[in-house]
């Protein structure tokens, strides 16, 4: 069950959390639902109301309800904040109103052989652009979150990789991006954003479980009683480096046998290509900015009942099994989920296949079946998580970060 907010969060965050979650709600449902008293809604609500977060919004005529009460929701143009997920090959950006509603949204190349001073430039005029089309003033977004791959260092907004390109170590991220879009940003690591964005607007049926993110890499998440889990450098759950038995290929951490090495599109479009008559039939270019595109030829060959893809998918998608049993041995749980743009045609298969892993390996499996879900959001779930994540951690008023690592 979602507990929105946490034990450790604010009051003012709590009734903001659950009428984000619920749309509407009382006061007596407020204090229901936080076990805070009424005295404690009223003096939270009131102030909420002032600032012009929250509205009075009819009221709760259902019947045998005694006086009817009057409905709380948000002020949905309020705040706006922006979502940003980037990698090499793929950039999606959203626009979330205050309620967490998709105001608008776009999906755009990846990084390419860009270096971070061009990408930054290309994604500030992206978010302009959208924002116009969007009707959105300047003034009502609160923040952006810039979700990507890791190794991150959070506070200083960096990148700690040379990839994908030995420009983009400690570059700063995210002071750049601010400076140009003249609002606060956060930089996140973009499976941990997805795992968020699921709980928030997501459907898993519990408020702990695992993600596996999937792109041009594979990123792991875990949620624990509704917060991410982030580890003690918010660098956790690096699920696509973790070395599995059996597993051989050289990965470009400097180790072998991981996931990513194994499973990640780059490897099945290896596979691909060192089949010239497979390659030139599937359509598979192997452009080294173009790895999902290749991918995305291979899943809808396979959607189409081609063999060879359907076999090279499998393959990756038992690999996969075999990192999220590490991940559910690891963390005792007994739901993943699966999110990112590769899973947006693959996500049936992988589904099956690593349930079929989870079902046979996972310790916990005697005591309840795990349960393997595709994302809601699979193609946008850490753009979105990344917006959810500014809406939930950047005060109000003067924008800055509130418990950014803590969150």
């Amino acid at each position: 069950m979602r507990r929105p907010g946490g034990v450790r969060a604010s009051a003012a965050r709590r009734v903001l959390d659950l009428l984000r979650a619920e749309g509407t709600l009382s006061r007596v449902e407020l204090a229901e639902l936080t076990g805070l008293t009424a005295a404690t809604i009223t003096n939270t609500v009131r102030p909420l109301i002032a600032d012009g977060l929250v509205r009075e919004s009819g009221r709760d005529e259902r019947p045998g309800r005694g006086q009817p009460r009057r409905l709380l929701r948000l002020a949905a143009d309020a705040w706006h904040a922006v979502g940003i997920q980037v990698d090499r090959t793929t950039t999606t950006i959203v626009v979330l109103d205050f309620a967490g509603v998709r105001v608008a949204g776009a999906s755009l190349p990846g990084t390419g052989g860009r270096g971070p001073e061009e990408t930054v430039r290309a994604l500030a005029a992206h978010v302009d652009a959208l924002l116009d089309r969007a009707g959105v003033p300047r003034e009502r977004v609160l923040g952006a979150a810039l979700a990507t791959h890791g190794p991150q260092d959070l506070e200083r907004g960096m990148l700690l990789t040379a990839q994908p390109g030995p420009a983009w170590l400690e570059y700063p991220l995210t002071a750049a991006l601010a400076e140009r879009l003249g609002v606060p940003v956060l930089l996140e690591n973009d499976a941990s954003a997805a795992a968020f964005g699921e709980f928030w607007a997501g459907s898993p049926p519990t408020d702990t479980f695992g993600l596996i993110y999937m792109a041009s890499g594979i990123g792991g998440g875990v949620i624990v009683d509704g917060e991410v889990y982030r580890g003690r450098a918010s660098n956790a759950v690096e699920i696509g480096h973790v070395a599995l038995a059996g597993g051989r290929a050289p990965c470009v951490c400097g180790g072998s046998g991981c996931a990513q090495a194994e499973a990640g599109p780059q490897a099945v479009v290896a596979k691909a290509l060192a089949d010239a008559g497979l390659a030139e039939r599937l359509a598979v270019r192997g452009e080294p900015d173009g790895t999902l595109a290749d991918f995305d030829r291979i899943a809808r060959a396979w959607r189409a009942g081609d063999r060879d893809a359907a076999a090279m998918l499998e393959r990756s998608a038992r690999w996969i099994g075999r990192a999220a049993v590490t991940l559910v041995n690891l963390f005792d749980l007994d739901t993943v989920v699966l999110a990112g743009p590769a899973f947006t045609v693959t996500g049936t298969l992988y589904r099956e296949h690593v349930a079929a892993e989870l079902e046979r390996r996972a310790l916990s499996r005697a005591l309840r079946r795990p349960q393997v879900l595709v994302s809601s959001n699979v193609d946008s779930a850490a753009a979105v998580g990344g917006a959810l994540h500014v809406l939930r951690t950047m005060r109000i008023g003067a924008p800055r970060l509130a418990d950014r690592g803590r969150a």
